[in-house]
């Protein structure tokens, strides 16, 4: 079994369309920890003011696939 990773970006009640990783997981742990180190990275990346002044989120999901 594979795991897909989605992410999306969210501020207020407005979200970015869902952004599917360019690889598939082997365990939904590499899926999950992928997709924590990301959201990380990306609030990081926007930094703290426009975080707080935004209310950013995001949010991600690993969906178990057909290994094919």
């Amino acid at each position: 079994m594979k795991f897909i990773l989605t992410l999306v970006l969210c501020n207020y009640t407005v979200c970015t369309p869902p952004f599917e990783w360019p690889y598939k997981f082997n365990s939904y742990y590499e899926c999950a920890t992928t997709g924590y180190n990301a959201a990380i990275l990306r609030l990081n990346d926007l930094g703290e003011d426009m975080v707080n002044s935004n209310r950013t989120t995001v949010l991600f999901t690993c969906k178990e696939i057909q290994d094919t």
